[in-house]
């Protein structure tokens, strides 16, 4: 007599379809006798497999707080992550710091910080948040009212607005944000710059950086020393900037995709309708635009 050998993988097969009935007759034997329903016995919900026991404290939380630096500071730095920045001018003595803390619920408040610090001469004003993930969940939002005296302000946030106005002149200012616009009413040297958003300024000094990479550049040059320099570049977007009458710079004003028009009187080295190079009076200082996808234009004040 011949016998089949059977391969493993046949064996195998057999024994869980073996399993597979036994397992089915139990089940109908067992709801046949009732027990499923009348033990009250069901299947987790999807949620309830799946649910993490996180205590987050209760809900949406919102705290102001105002608090007066005493001292005599040169320097002044204010950093945020998703709150907005408000700088202003006018405070008696000292600098004045009013700050709203936002968070989602309590714990993640309860792990969000306003650090004051002064270190010398310099005043740093910034958001601080305890280590863990969930405890990134809130932001602050600052107003600092600076006193005289202050000749350096630098202002950065990642996801809001960044906004100086009513300073007194002569302040340096260092001001960027990545995802928020960028604005300032009286800036001496100036550095400001945003990744999405649009940058605004008022400009009296010898260095001007305006940059933006999906957004407007606008603003208004009061004056612009002999040897400096302006230089302003936004890729998504136009540039626009009045200036006053004595402007005296070499200029280069370029784009890809737009128009360029200047209304002060050139003496022109290069034109095309997206370029123009030459120069405005002797040509001490130097002013450069550009854009990528979007006009300039050069207006007198």
């Amino acid at each position: 007599m011949n016998r089949t050998r059977r391969s493993p993988i046949d064996v195998v097969g057999i024994t869980l379809g073996v399993l597979a009935i036994l397992i089915v007759i139990g089940s109908i034997v067992y709801i046949a006798q009732g027990r499923m329903f009348t033990e009250g016995w069901s299947f987790p919900s999807v949620h309830q497999r799946w649910q993490f026991p996180i205590d987050t404290g209760g809900g949406p939380v919102r705290e102001e707080n105002d608090q007066q630096v005493p001292g005599t500071f040169s320097e002044v730095e204010v950093r945020t992550i998703a709150g907005t920045i408000e700088v202003v001018g006018g405070s008696a003595s000292g600098v004045a710091v009013h700050s709203v803390k936002t968070a989602p619920f309590k714990n993640a408040a309860a792990g969000l910080h306003v650090d004051i610090h002064p270190e010398g001469s310099r005043l740093v004003v910034e958001e601080k948040h305890d280590p863990g993930f969930m405890m990134r969940a809130g932001a602050v939002s600052f107003r600092v009212t600076l006193p005289r005296g202050v000749t350096r302000l630098e202002a950065h946030s990642v996801r809001g607005n960044v906004t100086v106005q009513d300073i007194e002149p002569g302040i340096d200012q260092v001001l960027s944000s990545i995802s928020g616009s960028v604005s300032t009413t009286a800036a001496h040297n100036l550095e400001a710059s945003t990744t999405s958003g649009h940058v605004q300024f008022v400009f009296s000094g010898a260095n001007l950086g305006a940059r933006s990479i999906s957004g407007s550049v606008d603003g208004d040059i009061k004056a612009l020393d002999k040897g400096g320099s302006a230089n302003l570049s936004t890729i998504s977007g136009s540039v626009s900037v009045s200036a006053f009458a004595g402007l005296d710079a070499a200029i280069t004003l370029r784009t890809l995709s737009g128009s360029v028009t200047c209304d002060f009187p050139v003496t022109i080295s290069q034109q095309k309708r997206n370029r123009l190079q030459g120069k405005i009076g002797s040509g001490s200082a130097h002013l450069e635009a550009s854009s990528t996808s979007g006009s300039i234009t050069i207006s007198k004040d």
